[in-house]
């Protein structure tokens, strides 16, 4: 059976920790509550497609449900009221409701359509493993992702979450259909309308814009479509071998304003490092740097074993311009907290901005918060690196 991606059952078993959402959210009389009002427009909104005569689709629904090991019964509907191709399917008491609007039938082939019904019903099947967790754990993050109130970075994971069951249901098309041209047709079709598609065409175009968004030249989010189908061909290509890549593709690089609730906490311990490494030296820690620590964390604390490890220098460099530009500022923040020692903290903040190959985007925020000119900020470098040798010659104390 398909397994969930490791960020899947890493959210799941997040929200399990915290016993009274999940028992809020798995008790019976919430999943019911929360389908009356699909139920109750259901039959209103739609035309329910009947077996006797639309015997085509039934078959490629019985095949797909045979492939995929379920059991319960599937009704197909078609909507009434939107002119968009799409399809969607909501599962309830044991039951599963496919509905299709547009002109989903005449637009795509019936592999296409197999591809399309295996899809929809790979959502129950990822909903009703390991006793419906998933489900459960959908249905929290969606309602806290789309609370207005929500921390962007909740927003963020339910946008993950979902990227991730689209491509867990295109895995399970492509099980049942046996080809990732087809899933990518189908996908593509539907997002753009055409009746024509070369799979082999879009998986180009999408290496080039992955390719394009990698090297930082558009931006922080990758286009879902271009995911999916190059994610589609990767698992065609390896199996189960290619989850790590295309969990790796899936989150892109960290950046500053798109941290998902994992990855936040991951750059808090990263800043936290960064900052004991900086108040490592006495002669750091001022009554000025001391009050700036608690600005970031409430209690001061030093780190006498504080050192730039590979493993910190990784963590450094390994999200994109906007999380380097973010490190850069903390390291600005304690270069010129206390206006004492500012020169000899700008050295030492210099220093281990080489040392970390975060010197470009240091070089940066210099220049701009201290309004100086490349010959000024040279001046101002070799300035402060005469200050920090003072220090260390006269205190005899290693930095770091």
């Amino acid at each position: 059976m398909l397994k969930p991606f490791e960020f899947q059952f890493r959210l799941r078993d997040h929200f399990k920790k915290q016993d009274k959402t999940w028992k809020w959210f798995s008790e019976v009389k919430v999943k019911n509550e929360q389908s009356e009002e699909f139920k109750a427009g259901l039959l209103q909104n739609t035309y329910r497609l009947d077996p006797s005569s639309e015997s085509n689709i039934y078959t490629l629904l019985e095949e797909a449900k045979k492939k995929l090991g379920i059991i319960i019964p599937v009704t197909i509907y078609q909507s009434q009221s939107s002119q968009a191709s799409n399809a969607g399917i909501i599962f309830i008491e044991n039951e599963a409701h496919l509905v299709l609007s547009g002109p989903i039938m005449r637009l795509l082939e019936d592999k296409e359509l197999l591809a399309l019904i295996a899809h929809e019903l790979s959502h129950v099947l990822l909903y009703t493993i390991d006793s419906g967790d998933f489900e459960v754990t959908s249905r929290i993050i969606n309602a806290i992702g789309n609370d207005y109130r929500s921390e962007e970075a909740f927003t963020e994971t339910s946008r993950l979450f979902s990227l991730f069951t689209e491509l867990y249901c295109d895995i399970g098309a492509y099980q049942v259909c046996g080809s990732s041209d087809v899933v990518i047709s189908t996908l593509v079709k539907i997002e753009t309308g055409l009746d024509k598609i070369s799979a082999e065409n879009y998986l180009k175009q999408a290496d080039e814009i992955l390719e394009k968004i990698e090297k930082g030249s558009l931006g922080d989010s990758h286009p879902e479509s271009f995911i999916r189908a190059k994610c589609i061909a990767l698992y065609a290509e390896k199996g189960a071998e290619s989850f790590k890549e295309i969990s790796e593709i899936i989150l892109g690089k960290q950046g500053l304003f798109t941290l998902n609730i994992f990855s936040r906490e991951e750059i808090y311990e990263t800043t936290r490092e960064l900052i004991h490494l900086l108040m490592k030296p006495k002669w750091m820690q001022s009554e000025h740097n001391k009050a700036h620590y608690q600005q970031y964390f409430r209690e001061f604390k030093t780190d006498s074993n504080a050192m730039l490890t590979p493993a910190l220098k990784e963590k450094l460099l390994s999200g994109n311009n906007s999380l380097k530009d973010y490190y850069a500022y903390v390291m600005l923040d304690f270069a010129l907290s206390d206006a004492e020692i500012s020169e000899p903290a700008s050295g030492l903040v210099l220093d281990l901005a080489e040392q970390m190959e975060l010197q470009e985007p240091l070089a940066k925020v210099f220049k701009k918060e201290l309004n100086l000119s490349d010959k000024k900020f040279n001046e101002y470098s070799k300035n402060a690196a005469t200050a920090l040798n003072n220090i260390l010659e006269s205190e005899q104390e290693k930095s770091y």
